[in-house]
């Protein structure tokens, strides 16, 4: 495993670096099951792969190298958002207002076919904040038998069909009625997973349900108190945080929470169906849930759904359309990709 930051960008965004250095020791020495190597790439370093400006491509770049030198690299975990490790800008597949998709599968990838993870890749957004990372290399799994849902009305049966692998579908909360004035925040607190099917924008820092042309607030960062759990959104957006903190991106919210372990989301436009079959962001969410639930660590469930969701796609109909393309690239992972849920006896 490589943990790869920037020192000079680090230090812009959260000051004096030797707190978080410390905490990355003690983060390596408890994974005794590991094999991790901690690296910025400006710096020297003990492989003497020479050192790199900011840019995403030239990252990349040295990551490969690093693992010509070391052998194969099977976690990456980003250190820092976007002005620390760029996202790589690429050309969306989709005819939607997304001029580019943010994404970080070149980073997960050997080879110039991004669309397929070659290795597991995770990220730890910094929110300007030492603490705010370090928190994130501190979480210990504490797991009930509970999970919360919420869709948008016009989704409810697409979303009970994705609900269903890791909770009952009748318990599912639909917006509306479901609004940020009714929503409770304990609904999120003592959970495994916490799933969300609404809309998002870029500009805003809440999440909206839909019902025949209204779109009310189902959740801003107001409803998150003590969440738990293991966080996945289909929400358009949910994972962009470019220019954010927790106090405007939902995403940085969840994470800023000591109980929330992780968050799989879409840095752009987002697709899915009205009604099962499940497919797009629906199928990889489904996917993520599965592997989450068999006990194996958020990265392995990440990359595991992806690799899935492109096999179904190619036996549905042959080939990736656009749609399924801007899948892949889109959904992000956030936090330590080793964690998993410590599930006690049946579930």
């Amino acid at each position: 495993m490589v943990i790869l930051s920037g020192k000079e960008a680090l230090k812009k965004q959260i000051g004096d670096t030797s707190t978080f250095e410390k905490a990355i020791n003690s983060f390596i020495k408890a994974k005794k099951h590991y094999k991790i190597k901690f690296l910025y790439y400006d710096r020297t370093n003990r492989f003497q792969v020479k050192k790199v400006k900011k840019s995403a491509q030239l990252i990349r770049n040295f990551i490969l190298k690093i693992e010509k030198k070391w052998g194969g690299i099977d976690f990456l975990l980003l250190v820092g958002g976007d002005k620390i490790i760029p996202f790589f800008r690429l050309k969306n597949p989709c005819d939607d207002s997304d001029k580019r998709v943010l994404s970080d599968n070149p980073y997960a990838s050997r080879d110039s076919d991004f669309l397929i993870p070659d290795r597991i890749c995770a990220r730890i957004p910094d929110n300007k904040d030492a603490n705010f990372i370090i928190n994130q290399l501190k979480k210990l799994s504490k797991t009930s038998k509970k999970s919360f849902g919420i869709s948008a009305r016009v989704w409810k049966k697409a979303s009970e069909n994705v609900y269903r692998q890791i909770g009952k579908p009748k318990d599912l909360k639909i917006s509306p009625p479901v609004n940020s004035n009714t929503f409770k925040s304990q609904w999120l607190q003592n959970k495994n997973f916490l799933y969300f099917n609404l809309h998002g924008t870029k500009v805003s820092a809440n999440w909206y349900g839909q019902d025949k042309g209204k779109y009310p607030v189902a959740l801003g960062p107001g409803n998150i108190h003590n969440a738990s759990g293991v966080v996945a959104s289909e929400a358009c957006y949910g994972a962009y945080i470019l220019n954010k903190s927790h106090k405007n991106a939902l995403a940085l919210k969840f994470l800023s929470e000591k109980e929330i372990y992780g968050f799989c989301g879409s840095t752009t436009i987002a697709y899915g169906p009205v009604a099962p079959p499940s497919s797009e962001a629906d199928l990889l969410i489904k996917y993520f849930f599965e592997y989450m639930k068999q006990g194996l660590t958020l990265g392995e469930s990440f990359k595991n759904a992806k690799l899935d969701f492109a096999r179904k796609a190619l036996r549905r109909q042959g080939f990736l359309d656009d749609d399924d393309k801007k899948t892949l690239l889109q959904f992000v992972l956030y936090g330590d990709p080793t964690f998993s849920l410590k599930f006690q006896g049946k579930r």
